[in-house]
């Protein structure tokens, strides 16, 4: 459970960092663009590989989590913890970070099916953190592309 809850505070640290790398540098393309144009591409190029490292490292961490949880759950139905409830509930023995029986059995048909598709699954923060680094990768593109227009018009 301790694993779990560390691989998620992983994320969400890592993500931080590098938000906060990427205003800087940001600021930093803001301030550039007007005045000089060689400096700013240099930043912004340094921003795209900064942020498509982050995106990297949010999937791998993700990816990792996301197989603890499976086999966590796996372990707890084979455990039978889905299967008893608490007496006079209808609240079975799963552990926290609980998924739907339905979702261990789609687990345990295909294990890396599903650890695939719920990289960026709805409703997941994961899901936000890898659109703000994509809107990221657009502005740092954006300030690219003028910056080398303006360089050579």
């Amino acid at each position: 459970m301790m694993h779990l809850r560390h691989l998620s505070d992983d994320v969400f640290k890592s993500v931080a960092l590098l938000t906060g790398l990427n205003l800087f540098l940001l600021g930093g393309v803001t301030i550039l663009l007007t005045a000089n144009h060689g400096l700013c591409a240099i930043v912004s190029l340094s921003g795209i590989a900064l942020t498509l490292g982050g995106r990297l490292l949010l999937r791998r961490h993700r990816i990792y989590y996301l197989e603890m949880l499976a086999k966590k759950s796996l372990l707890e139905m084979q455990l039978g913890f889905y299967e008893r409830k608490f007496t006079g509930t209808s609240v079975d023995f799963a552990l926290p970070w609980r998924l739907k029986p339905e979702v261990v059995t789609e687990i345990s048909k295909d294990f890396d099916g599903w650890v695939q598709k719920s990289v960026r699954s709805k409703g997941t923060m994961s899901r936000v953190y890898f659109l703000i680094y994509e809107a990221v990768i657009f502005l740092y593109s954006m300030s690219l592309c003028w910056s080398l227009w303006r360089m050579f018009t």
